[in-house]
């Protein structure tokens, strides 16, 4: 079993077993070319070894088979980490990597100067990295579950109230009535910016909306499809209110007018700038809402209606699974302090019980 590097600069697998030759497709890292050599030796009828793998390598080649499921954003996250690694913890083989040795450095970082944001990117794709370092036994073990996690402070949430909601979406009315009808989408589902943008008219049921995917602009200009934040679990279909539900038909109604004048296709997709044909941008949702408010942001609208729900004692797993949390208990993590009202009821029941 070989590893080669191509004159291109890439690398490929060769594997020879019982009297067999086997070569992978080229790919861009050592990494990745290890993970084609072990599914190629599996494939043949051998036993895969467990060769040297650098932390470098094994951290690149995560990235290299990630660029295809994760959104540009998380991708230049982890990258960013990359580059934060010291060249003598990259040069480590992964198997004698330990918990003692992520914590000296993640000391190292903080002395460098990092701030504890960018510690924990290092955590998060280190974590991510040597999950799949374990997957193909590389390691026995991820030494980040053991390692003292950086500690990030978090901006206080304050979400926007009613009658501020209520505002902006007047306002909107009066600038683009699809962007008005988008955002009152956005308050009453909780739904994240690109699952918004993702929404075709074939998620759209009687008084439901299914959210199937997302839509992220790439650093190359486009627009790529990908499964929700959270994966297959971030599938979900949620109700939806009578007006906000009104408002979604008219809008259907309008594109399907605009898309006939303009001899255009059946329109696809919900939320749109040209009758349905192609999705609206992400950030021009963005950018039009700081335009509408500058006291929350469109995510304000997420956490509107987050809060909203668990202040008026709307179960957890229940607007865990309308936000598209991956469980009900992120959702308390992130949003139990912002709702007050309940522990002023829970102390109510209390006090009841004990007079």
């Amino acid at each position: 079993m070989s590893i080669e590097k191509l004159p291109s600069g890439k690398y490929r697998a060769v594997v020879r077993h019982d009297g067999r030759k086997a070569c992978s497709e080229a790919v861009e890292t050592r990494a990745g070319a290890a993970v084609l050599e072990a599914k190629l030796k599996m494939q043949m009828g051998g036993e895969t070894t467990t060769g040297r793998h650098t932390v470098g390598e094994v951290v690149v080649g995560y990235i290299a088979d990630s660029e295809s499921r994760l959104s540009p954003g998380t991708l230049s996250f982890y990258k960013v980490g990359e580059r934060l690694l010291p060249l003598a913890f990259s040069n480590r083989d992964v198997a004698t990597v330990r918990p003692v040795q992520v914590d000296a450095l993640y000391n190292e970082l903080r002395a460098g100067g990092a701030s504890e944001h960018k510690v924990n990117r290092v955590h998060r794709l280190l974590s991510a990295a040597f999950g799949r370092a374990m997957r193909y036994d590389w390691m026995v073990s991820n030494p980040c579950a053991s390692a003292t996690k950086p500690k990030v402070h978090t901006k206080e949430i304050t979400p926007p109230s009613p009658e501020e909601v209520r505002r902006i979406i007047s306002a909107a009315q009066s600038v683009n009535p699809d962007l008005s009808t988008c955002l009152r989408v956005a308050a009453a589902t909780g739904m994240r910016r690109s699952e918004l943008c993702a929404l075709r008219w074939s998620d759209i049921g009687e008084g439901t909306i299914t959210v199937r995917r997302s839509i992220v602009e790439g650093d190359d200009g486009l627009l790529h499809t990908r499964e929700t934040k959270t994966g297959s679990r971030g599938w979900r279909t949620v109700s939806v209110d009578a007006e906000t539900m009104a408002a979604v038909d008219d809008l259907r109604i309008r594109q399907a007018a605009e898309a006939k004048a303009q001899l255009l296709p059946k329109p696809t997709w919900c939320f749109s700038l040209d009758a349905g044909a192609t999705p609206m941008r992400p950030m021009y949702l963005t950018m039009s809402f700081a335009r509408l408010s500058t006291e929350t942001t469109l995510h304000g609208l997420r956490h509107y209606s987050a809060t909203r729900l668990l202040s008026a004692g709307i179960a957890a797993p229940t607007v865990s699974k309308r936000l598209g949390h991956s469980s009900p208990a992120v959702t308390l993590s992130v949003y139990a302090h912002h709702v007050p009202q309940a522990d002023v009821e829970a102390a109510a029941i209390m006090g009841d019980l004990l007079s």
